[in-house]
């Protein structure tokens, strides 16, 4: 009996100098079910992200290109006053190596195959005044002929002034025996000592869903993200491209003009 006493109270002390472990009701780790949550509010939230980002991106290649472009149709202009007609390639305005955002060439065509002719100024303005050009009235009417008025009228110092430009000569127009413009003579001839009409670049116009030449001057464009192209903006290969239309009146996206 003594030493079940004894055996029963040094049990109880050793019970009480050690206690039982508590049972705890969180552990330091995170469930497999919240997990899954986590990785599912991680990727709904990227899928909504990522594309805004992208898109975001795109629209400001966008805006960038049309900067660069209306840059490049200045020079062309400014070319045109300069040299009396648009230039046959970018080259020639030392642009030929301009990449646009995707890393491809901007795409030129010079459409107007004109030389300038004459000036023409206000003759009530009294700074206008002298033997320099040809110096009308705008209020003149002038016969028919083939002529286009220079888009470059308000580009630099122009002061208001007016370029009108005709056709050239192409080698083969025979004019009249005096000095007209015929092959040999003075004027605007293939062989003559004038300007004739100059080799336009090759290739196809731009056109509409009218299958309208969307410029009259030059077309000016990017090929856009696909870096491929096709005359018509209504192909599929077109959609995608940045377009200069309406003889400058439009910068944009090929599929929403």
């Amino acid at each position: 009996m003594g030493n079940s006493r004894t055996d029963l109270s040094e049990k109880q002390l050793s019970m009480r100098q050690h206690p039982a472990p508590e049972r705890r009701e969180h552990s330091g780790g995170f469930t497999l079910i919240e997990l899954m949550l986590a990785v599912a509010i991680i990727g709904i939230m990227s899928s909504l992200a990522i594309p805004n980002y992208v898109g975001f991106l795109e629209k400001a290649r966008m805006a960038k290109t049309v900067a660069e472009m209306n840059g490049i149709a200045k020079q062309i202009q400014l070319y045109s006053v300069a040299e009396g007609q648009y230039p046959d390639s970018l080259g020639q305005i030392g642009l030929d190596n301009l990449r646009d955002q995707w890393g491809n060439p901007y795409q030129y065509l010079r459409i107007n195959c004109m030389t300038q002719l004459s000036e023409m100024r206000d003759n009530s303005d009294p700074s206008h005044t002298g033997s320099e050009g040809l110096v009308l009235p705008v209020s003149v009417v002038l016969s028919p002929i083939t002529a286009h008025v220079s888009l470059a009228v308000n580009v630099g110092n122009l002061q208001g002034r007016m370029y009108l430009v005709a056709q050239g000569g192409n080698g083969n127009g025979g004019g009249g025996n005096g000095n007209g413009g015929g092959g040999n003579g003075n004027g605007g001839g293939g062989n003559g000592n004038g300007n004739g009409g100059g080799g336009c670049g090759s290739g196809q116009p731009r056109k509409d869903h009218f299958l309208h030449p969307i410029n009259s001057d030059f077309d000016l464009y990017s090929m856009g993200k696909d870096g491929d192209s096709v005359a018509p903006l209504t192909a599929q290969k077109s959609r995608d491209d940045i377009i200069r239309a309406n003889d400058g009146g439009y910068y944009g996206v090929a599929s929403n003009f």
